[in-house]
């Protein structure tokens, strides 16, 4: 695999970084502007307050609440919606229901109902008249210590997931804006992947780091919003307020880190099996056999092009003697020449059978009889 092959290698986890980083960017801006609709849609948590009835008193349990409620809407305290976000919330007004009002966004934001919806107001104790003076009272008394109060306003369930919420939103920020930054320098790193596989081992350890951080960051969003939506909507639906999970923000989330995780895949892969390497008989392939066997000693045929390597005997229907190693391997040096001896004095019946005078004798060959 060459170059060529080696950015292909890389370009496939480079396009699913840029994938989940452009997921989490959409996250990050959502509640940025009054003026996207379809970006502020991203919202993490929605409230709707266009039908809020308090009318009916005998249909609470929550007396506490129901007062707070009541003086909200009797002082126009509350808006029509609310959507929280994951620096911010915004609000639409009554009028067409439309986002109009962002607030300012803020690390560690934390999202607090009882102050947002001014069920804390201290008109909501003076004002009150559904539920009396023992209901006048007791929130007086309760406003001073802060988590009492929520206590009885929102009940323990609701209460106890506010409290949860207001204690991971900070970290779940922190971990949140960590992931987003370790998939930024995934992607510039990544540049380097292309060059060397040292470059993959970088890219692929901030890809894990950033997997890790961008899945931590999801299932706390999860886990602490689903929590939060659910004891709201069951505290107050019967207000005919509706209070929903923003499915959409969620799912976004997860996508990205679901693209971070396939893309940490893909740049492990680009370690083990992307070399950037083409074929190692080639010769601009430093350390390939080309340069490991020179020619002569090598593989391959020696016929006028590219041989790198022994001589290659030659088949076919005619017979050609074969070269031997041992006396010059030309061709012919298998071929010994005869030689003039001299005359050898007979040695009678012991010796030879008769004289060769001057002529020629051919060693290793017998001469009729042994």
């Amino acid at each position: 695999m060459g170059k060529a092959g080696r950015i292909a290698c890389i370009l496939t986890p480079m396009l699913l970084t840029a994938a989940s980083i452009i997921a989490m960017i959409f996250l990050n801006i959502a509640g940025w502007s009054t003026s996207s609709s379809s970006i502020n849609s991203l919202y993490l948590m929605r409230a709707d307050f266009s039908n809020l009835s308090v009318s009916d008193t005998s249909l609470f349990e929550n007396d506490d609440l129901t007062a707070a409620l009541t003086v909200a809407k009797a002082e126009n305290l509350l808006e029509k919606t609310y959507e929280v976000h994951l620096w911010n919330y915004c609000t639409a007004n009554k009028t067409s229901g439309e986002i109009d009002w962002c607030s300012g966004r803020r690390r560690g934001f934390v999202f607090d109902p009882v102050e947002i919806w001014a069920l804390n107001s201290t008109d909501a104790a003076e004002t009150s008249s559904s539920g009396g003076n023992a209901i006048t009272s007791a929130i007086n008394n309760a406003k001073n210590q802060t988590e009492e109060f929520t206590d009885k306003v929102l009940g323990k369930t609701a209460a106890g997931a506010l409290n949860a919420y207001k204690k991971v939103a900070k970290v779940n920020g922190i971990v949140f804006e960590a992931a987003f930054w370790t998939t930024l320098a995934t992607i510039v790193v990544g540049i380097l992947a292309i060059f060397s596989r040292w470059g993959s081992l970088l890219t692929w350890i901030l890809s894990f780091v950033s997997t890790i951080l961008t899945f931590a960051a999801s299932l706390m969003t999860t886990v602490v919003f689903s929590t939060l939506t659910g004891a709201l909507a069951g505290l107050l639906k019967p207000y005919d307020v509706s209070v929903s999970l923003g499915t959409r923000a969620l799912a976004l989330s997860w996508i990205a880190t679901l693209l971070s995780m396939i893309a940490t895949g893909f740049w492990l892969m680009s370690i083990c099996c992307c070399s950037g390497r083409s074929n190692p008989h080639h010769k601009s392939n430093k350390g390939g056999l080309w340069n490991a066997e020179p020619k002569g000693q090598g593989y391959g045929f020696n016929s006028g092009g590219r041989g790198r390597g022994l001589t290659v005997e030659k088949t076919g229907g005619g017979y050609e003697r074969v070269s031997s190693p041992f006396l010059g391997g030309d061709g012919h040096g298998d071929r010994v020449p005869l030689q003039q001896y001299p005359a050898t004095p007979g040695q009678g019946h012991g010796g030879y059978g008769h004289q060769q005078q001057g002529g020629q004798f051919e060693p290793f060959r017998g001469q009729g009889r042994y």
